[in-house]
């Protein structure tokens, strides 16, 4: 249904001759907007006209960004010295223009002067690492916009910082005007400069000091809610303008200075747009189920269109971690294909939640590749304090390649490990994030914990340190593996699971609402509901649904018009000096109209739904409710972006209703996308709605108590210092196994063709592997008792035949390889000394041979000898005395022959 609301214009536009745009058709599209809003005429050109007289104003524009255009301007300068009007940006000449060093603005952003007339002072227009010049601006001119390092979201809050440069100069030349830009400010749409609105009025207000015109009346009509509203429930239509629209088919009333709504309306099922002069919004009304469906099926369908599953749509190679928040000179965010493991679980819970939902086998076989390679490929099971634990950033690898420990991560992959079935790898991540907790409060110590720290402390140690700076109270970091514990004790019935989580929960409810703040108040209370949820249900303890309430009430209060809820209380920049240069909140002070689609909106969508279920308390379902509808609102609709069509970026604005906030975090700023903890969540969220089934499991009393068991059994064993023999084989695929204490490793990506050998390391106390790879050059690793395993390094280039070989020779403090090379020689290295010195290969003699031979160390020689089949088909034997080996002999002469 189409609503025309009457709309007057504060001046009419007037008649004028018209301008010359000189730019290919992209950069002047952004001008040639701004030209016909304004009413006026433009002819376009790929290079400066001859006669320019004619024209009222003229526009140059940068074409070749990011590289500087370059003109011959003496025309140009003769023209705006008669009098004309111009516009030139980022162009370099022989010195009618400013000039300065080329370079990038990494972190300064543009913010306007008082100069500028219809955009406030010290607003701030982000554009995402432009490049600019940087010019030093002669005195007497007028600077309308101004480069700096700038703290704030709309506005630089502490002012102009000490260092700036020019972004646009207003500079009199005779009797015209030259309006000079550093950079590209036509570049704004491509390079999805924000916020939208601003940029857009920026343009107009240029081509109105162009040309000497009023600028249109910046007139925004929208409906609250906006884009959609569920069946039966009131929308509005709101025009912000600084004129006054009439009365017509539906009737607005002022507000607020320059804000006019209608009345609260019921509107049938359907399409309803609303016109406003020449501005209009639609809204759509139906049912909330079919709403949340839709958003499910663009959110599960964009890991597709986006890449995110590489080149194996199954899932066997992975899901990358998004896109991070650099947007690019060709307005493209950088893929970021890091395999994160918390990425994965939440992926695979998502599309396993799908493949019920929509009858989508795919899902299953997604879910299962997802978790197969967290579980098989990402657990650390060396035999040390880090056992257990999940490498949270790709597979397992070396102790000197392992990441940060993240607790939240662990905790994550733990939680999914468990729903999933992966009960003993599950409940070894539980098992490992409880020994790494504080005993007494049951909360986890130092959370973004070193693999050197635990090494050092170990696991008695690390439960007795005392946790800084308040992080025991911070959901943020303790939320997941509370979570993961109540998990692990409804599935197994183990009351210590359930009793850690109660002494974590105890603590931290009893001090609500005192919390550390990792990025704002908002993220903390969403992140809270969910491991209380599972503790009410298990305990029905009253102090944890008081809690629940409180949180309730506080979300209750930062709910805005749309449901979404405002970040608040934020780790932000205290000055424009620490803007940029550390993690923080994607908004700057309180009152920002910002939510937050990483760390809080979806997982306070996923919990509250499971929270009303709990509790039967409808405040839970109307908060999510609010959250959800407001995550489906804000999902981008971009069928020709591949990138972002069907997805989330971190930061929403829902006044400015676009992607945008303060730029400040160094990692995942205001436009990063991630599988995990945005996507992945904000699709459970809407899937735990739809199906209503039970998260936390009803309590299991029986069939577990042995897993349990002997899970804990090797994590006592780990800390008795109880040796485990290993043993080392090919799979099927290539990849090298270890089984040890009843546990199963694969160790890295090596592809091997052949088995591996072996062979105890008594005084460096550790295992040397060795393999031939694909390759067929030898490849070589370690398993150290308490460091666990080493990566594999190639020894050599060495062309193999068979595989090796290996003993230890104690009587040389070294292992003795042999292999049998392509040349059919065997040749063969020690390793001593050091850790992965190996001798140069060298051949044992000069004879050829079928195959590797069999080698042993003899204690009554005290050297190791060797047997290998020559072929000729004849036994032949030697050993090895010092570093030499004595020639090969006859099977015959070898008996009979004494030793020497």
């Amino acid at each position: 249904m189409l609503y025309r609301v009457g709309f007057v214009r504060d001046s009419e536009s007037v008649p004028a001759s018209s301008v010359a745009l000189i730019g290919p058709p992209g950069p002047a599209a952004a001008f040639t907007a701004a030209l016909d809003q304004a009413g006026l005429a433009y002819e376009t050109y790929d290079e400066l006209p001859v006669e320019l007289a004619r024209y009222r104003a003229v526009v140059v524009l940068a074409g070749t960004y990011p590289e500087p255009g370059r003109i011959d301007s003496s025309r140009l300068a003769e023209y705006v010295r008669a009098g004309g009007s111009v516009y030139v940006e980022y162009t370099l000449d022989d010195g009618f223009l400013p000039a300065g060093p080329v370079r990038d603005a990494h972190i300064e952003r543009i913010f306007t002067r008082e100069a500028l007339a219809g955009i406030e002072p010290l607003s701030i227009l982000d554009e995402q690492l432009s490049r600019a010049q940087e010019v030093i601006a002669p005195e007497g001119l007028v600077e309308l916009l101004t480069y700096g390092s700038v703290a704030g979201t709309h506005k630089a809050v502490f002012g102009p910082p000490e260092h700036t440069f020019p972004a646009l100069l207003d500079i009199p030349v005779g009797e015209g005007r030259l309006l000079y830009a550093t950079t590209a400010l036509s570049h704004h749409v491509r390079g999805r400069y924000k916020p939208v609105r601003r940029w857009t009025r920026l343009l107009q207000l240029i081509v109105a000091e162009l040309t000497g015109t009023e600028a249109p009346t910046d007139v925004e009509v929208f409906t609250e809610p906006r884009v959609w509203v569920a069946s039966g429930e009131p929308v509005k239509v709101v025009v912000r303008s600084g004129a006054k629209p009439p009365v017509a088919d539906v009737e607005l009333t002022e507000v607020s200075p320059g804000r006019y709504e209608s009345e609260p309306t019921v509107l049938p099922d359907g399409e309803h747009t609303f016109v406003v002069g020449e501005q209009s919004a639609t809204v759509t009304v139906g049912s909330r189920a079919e709403r949340y469906r839709r958003m499910v099926d663009r959110g599960i369908a964009w890991f597709d269109r986006a890449g995110m599953f590489y080149d194996a749509p199954d899932g066997s190679r992975g899901v990358a971690e998004g896109f991070s928040n650099e947007i690019g000179f060709d307005g493209k965010l950088p893929f970021r294909p890091v395999p994160r493991g918390d990425c994965y679980t939440q992926t695979a819970h998502a599309f396993r939640l799908y493949a019920d939902l929509a009858d989508f086998p795919r899902g299953h076989a997604i879910a299962a590749n997802l978790m197969r390679q967290v579980v098989d490929e990402e657990q650390l099971t060396d035999r040390n304090p880090l056992y257990g634990a999940f490498e949270p950033r790709g597979s397992r690898t070396d102790l000197t390649r392992t990441n940060n420990l993240f607790a939240d991560d662990g905790g994550w992959i733990s939680l999914f490990a468990l729903i999933s079935g992966h009960l003993e790898a599950g409940l070894r991540g539980v098992e490992s994030l409880i020994r790494t907790a504080n005993t007494e409060l049951g909360l986890q110590v130092d959370p973004w914990r070193t693999p050197s720290t635990l090494m050092v402390k170990g696991w008695d140690e690390f439960g007795r340190s005392p946790i800084e700076d308040g992080l025991d109270l911070t959901s943020h970091w303790q939320s997941s593996a509370l979570c993961a514990y109540l998990y692990a004790y409804g599935i197994t019935g183990e009351p210590s699971y359930l009793e850690i989580a109660e002494r974590g929960l105890d603590h931290m409810a009893s001090h609500h609402p005192r919390a550390r703040l990792e990025t704002s108040r908002t993220c903390e209370a969403g992140r809270f509901l969910l491991p209380l949820a599972g503790g009410y249900f298990y305990t029905r303890k009253p102090l944890y649904l008081e809690t629940l309430l409180d949180l309730a009430a506080y979300l209750k209060s930062r709910q805005g018009p749309d449901g979404g809820f405002a970040e608040w209380d934020g780790k932000c920049p205290p000055s424009n000096e620490a803007y940029g240069v550390d993690e923080a909140s994607i908004f700057q002070a309180n009152g920002d109209p910002v939510t937050d689609q990483l760390y809080g909106s979806p997982f306070a969508a996923w919990a509250l739904p499971i929270v009303h279920q709990i509790t039967g308390e409808p405040v839970f379902a109307e908060l999510a409710e609010g959250v959800l509808d407001y995550l489906s609102r804000i999902q981008i609709d971009d069928p020709d972006d591949e990138q972002l069509h069907g997805t989330w970026q971190r930061a929403f604005d829902f006044e400015a209703w676009e992607y945008f906030g303060s730029n400040a975090d160094i990692g995942w700023g205001p436009y990063c996308v991630e599988t995990g903890w945005s996507v992945a969540p904000t699709l459970i969220a809407a899937m735990q709605y739809l199906q209503g089934k039970p998260f936390f499991p009803e309590v299991e009393t029986a069939g577990r108590n042995e897993v349990v068991a002997s899970v804990r059994s090797e994590f006592d064993s780990i800390l008795a210092g109880e040796p485990a023999e290993p043993t080392f084989h090919l799979r099927a695929d290539g990849r090298i196994i270890r089984r040890q204490g009843g546990v199963q490793a694969i160790l890295g990506d090596l592809e091997a063709a052949g088995e591996p050998a072996w062979a105890r390391n008594d005084p460096w106390n550790s295992y040397e592997i060795y393999v031939r790879g694909t390759d067929n050059h030898l490849h070589h690793t370690y398993l150290d008792d308490r460091a666990g395993q080493g990566r594999w390094q190639q020894l050599g280039d060495l062309e193999l035949a068979d595989d090796p070989v290996v003993a230890f020779n104690p009587g040389a403090d070294a292992i003795e390889v042999y292999v049998l090379a392509a040349d059919r020689r065997i040749h063969h290295c020690s390793m001593i000394d050091v850790r992965g010195g190996h001798t140069p290969w060298e051949p044992v003699g000069t004879l050829h041979f079928t195959g590797s031979p069999a080698v042993m160390y003899d204690e009554n020689l005290g050297t190791v000898r060797l047997t290998a089949n020559d072929t000729a088909g004849q036994d032949r034997r030697t050993r090895k005395v010092n570093r030499w080996h004595l020639p090969w002999q006859d099977y015959s002469h070898w008996l009979t022959s004494s030793p020497s």
